[in-house]
């Protein structure tokens, strides 16, 4: 009989909260053969019913993330950014900076894949079941804003310091956020609660240096560098713009389409 099968079992009854089917188990034939047999079919039984809660609160996880898309880091083109550094991108898909508490800065231009590296990166931490929350910058700002108004600041802080991995995508991107954005306080408030306790994931498509010009507020601002790149990594992508591409991609195709469409129509 092999002595692991029951073990396997009982790992599984306990991961299901199923104390008393652990405790029927002495209930089973004693025949070696015919107890191996039993106990590989309930492992399949279980093992099928603990990938399927897996799964659930996998989703929860995406849902309460609140993405508005979910690429993945292999759905990603790293051979149209040859400069970028894919080891370190994999190496951050395995989280342990989240572990360690670390931070990360994503900065360059539109198109140039951030975001997608960013929410990929959210999205692994949701597989791990992770407490994650995905906002543009300006989202944020706008609710927080909001929430001075009510007095219901405090909770409203609360669904951006809480989640283990929070994204703060687009930062500088969105013109609607620059009336809100002189608030620097308010983004200044979020980093300083999670600073040390949880990670935070910050794209821009702004360098550093240009932070404080457009938050409005140079002394704050460097405080917000100063928890962001305080043991944290920043990556700055140099390339052509993916989306951008694309675009031109098309164009072409579909100035080739019409061309071929009138040599067929002469």
């Amino acid at each position: 009989m092999n002595p692991d099968v029951e073990t396997r079992v009982r790992v599984l009854l306990d991961r299901l909260c199923m104390p008393r089917a652990a405790t029927a188990l002495a209930t089973l034939p004693e025949d070696p053969a015919r107890r191996v047999a039993i106990l590989e079919g309930v492992e399949r039984l279980l093992r099928t019913e603990v990938d399927d809660r897996r799964e659930r609160r996998i989703q929860r996880r995406i849902d309460e993330a609140r993405f508005a898309d979910q690429p993945t880091l292999e759905s990603f083109d790293f051979a149209f950014q040859p400069a970028l550094d894919r080891g370190l991108v994999m190496d951050l898909a395995t989280l342990a900076w989240v572990d360690r508490r670390e931070d990360l800065v994503l900065i360059g231009q539109s198109g140039v894949g951030k975001s997608h590296i960013a929410k990929a990166l959210a999205m692994a931490g949701c597989g791990q079941e992770r407490r994650v929350r995905y906002t543009t910058c300006a989202e944020m700002l706008a609710r927080l804003h909001a929430s001075l108004a009510d007095g219901s600041l405090r909770s409203a802080l609360k669904v951006y310091t809480r989640p283990e991995l929070l994204v703060v995508d687009d930062l500088g991107y969105d013109p609607i956020e620059q009336e809100h954005a002189r608030e620097a306080q308010l983004l200044y408030k979020v980093l300083e609660a999670r600073h040390g306790k949880f990670s935070t994931i910050v794209t821009s498509n702004l360098p550093a240096e240009k932070w404080a010009e457009y938050l409005g507020n140079h002394y704050l601002t460097v405080a917000l560098l100063d928890r962001l790149l305080y043991n944290g990594t920043v990556i700055v992508i140099e390339g052509p713009s993916y989306r951008l591409a694309k675009h031109n991609s098309r164009q072409k195709e579909r100035a080739a389409r019409s061309r071929a469409t009138v040599a067929d129509a002469s």
